[in-house]
């Protein structure tokens, strides 16, 4: 059943649509996009949880596609295994935290979506993936944390660029305001987040 699939916290100034999927359903039910966007692993006998978000999530991105045209949609990976439309000038992100999945598609600017739990011990990890003016800002506060996690991950497939420090090359700001524009390396990205449930889910993309 569908969580949300509206532009209600992100608005950019371009093509953008975007959902989450929250996963009730069988694998066969997800399974109606062309057979070329499956993987070995989706029709193996023992289908992992794994297997199923991974499925759920390509099932958001094609229900997407078909609100937008009938394609071709001719779905890749790359080297690093970041999904991708060949010949296409739309682009593409998955993310994926069961029970939930979640898919984005824009024209022409890159984008990132990530979908993070609460209570996964991100204090643990904050002083290595925040500035420290972010950690001092947000180390009391698991909610902010893993939003801010959430909003670097985000950044990080929007610029996929490899190496790109999540501490040193992505900046953020205070969360008063939602949306809010930040410089990554040379280019202007918007960055929004929203809670619901026990997750966030945020989204990047250029301007």
């Amino acid at each position: 059943m569908p969580q949300i699939s509206s532009n209600s916290f992100i608005k950019p100034p371009n093509s953008l649509e975007w959902m989450i999927w929250e996963i009730t359903e069988d694998l066969p039910f997800f399974q109606t996009f062309p057979e070329n966007w499956l993987t070995s692993k989706s029709t193996e006998n023992a289908i992992s949880q794994k297997t199923i978000e991974s499925v759920a999530a390509r099932f958001c991105l094609w229900q997407l596609c078909q609100a937008i045209s009938n394609g071709p949609w001719e779905f890749k990976k790359d080297e690093r295994n970041r999904p991708y439309f060949e010949g296409s000038n739309y682009h593409i992100s998955l993310s994926h935290s069961f029970p939930f999945v979640a898919a984005a598609i824009s024209e022409q600017k890159a984008v990132g979506i990530d979908l993070e739990r609460f209570g996964r011990n991100v204090e643990k990890i904050g002083p290595r993936f925040l500035a420290l003016k972010e950690w001092e800002l947000w180390k009391d506060s698991q909610v902010d944390l893993t939003r801010a996690w959430a909003c670097k991950e985000a950044v990080y497939k929007a610029m996929g660029v490899p190496g790109l420090s999540f501490q040193q090359d992505i900046p953020l700001s205070q969360f008063a305001s939602n949306p809010t524009e930040i410089q990554v390396k040379d280019k202007i990205l918007l960055v929004g987040s929203e809670n619901f449930e026990h997750f966030v889910c945020s989204i990047a993309i250029e301007t």
